[in-house]
């Protein structure tokens, strides 16, 4: 195998992403929406309320990188009340997070945003980096959220990057 560079790294990582996206979305079918829905004690209180908010960001950067204004944050918005919705518009997201990581020479990757880092500090932050960040969070939320299936009996399988079916290198 060949060495990737930052574009065939982003095709990677979209692919996994949708991958494990797609197994998380089967598991959180077979249960219903009251488990679903259960407040857990994670951060964003529920499973579904917790997959609202990986879409919510996901989203929030993908208007990033196509150059708008993603407007105000807002951490616990709900996007869809109910799964069905959710999950088709998990899909759509997954697709389109694909399609802009196989762009040949994308501009966002020349931009930045200036933003306040959590001391205050100004910084000009590469839309590189969001594009990274994006996996990293869902990453992190995936987790609490397989946690909690783990807990209920379920067994979320493999998660490995080199295992992800129809790799694209």
């Amino acid at each position: 195998m060949s060495l990737i560079d930052f574009n065939g790294c982003g095709q990677v990582m979209a692919r996994y992403n949708s991958w494990q996206n797609r197994v998380l979305l089967d598991l959180c079918d077979q249960i219903d929406d009251v488990a679903r829905k259960q407040d857990r004690g994670m951060f964003f209180g529920s499973i579904h309320a917790t997959l609202n908010h990986i879409l919510y960001i996901d989203q929030r950067i993908l208007t990033l990188l196509n150059g708008d204004n993603p407007g105000a944050f807002t951490p616990e918005i709900i996007l869809a009340d109910d799964f069905a919705t959710l999950r088709r518009l998990r899909l759509e997201t997954d697709a389109a997070i694909e399609t802009i990581a196989t762009i040949d020479a994308p501009s966002w990757q020349n931009k930045t945003r200036t933003l306040a880092d959590v001391t205050g500090k100004i910084r000009d932050v590469p839309l590189q980096v969001f594009f990274l960040q994006m996996f990293n969070h869902q990453t992190h939320h995936r987790s609490q959220i397989t946690s909690e299936l783990h807990k209920m009996g379920f067994d979320y399988g493999v998660t490995g990057m080199p295992f992800t079916p129809d790799m694209p290198i």
